[in-house]
């Protein structure tokens, strides 16, 4: 059994953008670990940030139970993430403890800067988490193998100039939308939030809209959208496909015969 990361930057990212692979995935017998970069502690209209982040955490580490996940917190705090010396410890320490052959992160280009740099922190742990000479300020075992590195779609499926993201594959979640919907509903917080910061009238529903976009491009209910990482060291063949088979849809335009697994 192999393992899968997706590294989030608040608790819920996960959940809105990459749920139904991982469940897809961990019927298929992979481990499967959820991290966020940040307790979300901002996240709440009326709550503490203390209160905020004890609530926050517990949803999700029960979502990631729902579905037989393990769930990590680097420790990162909400607005304040930033690509440093502090946040790359963090980002290693997660990637060296799950030491996964696939991890899931934040695209590059999101509305929230807090998103990007996370999605900078995750690529750079996945490469650097090999380095021995690396110290992530706790005793740790460098990982032997650079990872499949994807990153899932922008929150509103647009950059922040309105452009749709490269996606170099489409997954399709159709039969996995209810264990999704579960997943998110775990975060019950965000309900609260959202409405009041984001006037959603419910944020799953949202959730499912996005879901639903993205299944109409590949003519299926529901899916989500990926972007491969296929820079120096990462291997270079789509293993979403080779494991999904027809669920994963690859677009025209993106790479799809290289070579380069590794184990």
């Amino acid at each position: 059994m192999d393992r899968v990361l997706a590294f989030g930057c608040h608790p819920d990212d996960v959940e809105f953008q990459a749920a139904g692979t991982l469940i897809l995935l961990a019927e298929r017998g992979w481990e499967i670990h959820i991290a966020t970069m940040t307790g979300g502690e901002l996240g709440h209209p009326t709550l503490p940030p203390q209160q905020i982040r004890a609530r926050r955490l517990e949803e999700a580490r029960r979502a990631a139970e729902s579905i037989g996940a393990t769930y990590h917190y680097a420790g990162g705090h909400d607005l304040e993430v930033q690509y440093d010396s502090p946040y790359r410890r963090r980002a290693v320490r997660v990637m060296r403890e799950v030491d996964p052959l696939l991890v899931f992160t934040n695209p590059p280009m999101d509305y929230l800067p807090d998103h990007e740099e996370t999605s900078r922190l995750v690529r750079n742990a996945a490469y650097i988490a090999s380095i021995p000479n690396y110290d992530c300020g706790v005793p740790t075992t460098p990982t032997n193998r650079f990872p499949y590195l994807y990153y899932w779609n922008a929150s509103s499926l647009t950059d922040i100039f309105g452009r749709p993201l490269p996606l170099s594959c489409v997954v399709d979640i159709s039969d996995m939308m209810g264990g999704k919907l579960a997943m998110l509903r775990c975060h019950e917080s965000q309900r609260e939030w959202l409405a009041h910061h984001n006037n959603y009238d419910d944020y799953t529903e949202i959730m499912r809209k996005r879901s639903e976009r993205q299944g109409q491009g590949i003519g299926v209910a529901y899916a989500e959208g990926f972007i491969q990482q296929r820079s120096t060291g990462h291997p270079q063949d789509n293993i979403l496909k080779e494991i999904l088979g027809e669920l994963c849809v690859e677009l025209p335009g993106a790479a799809t015969s290289l070579p380069g697994r590794h184990t």
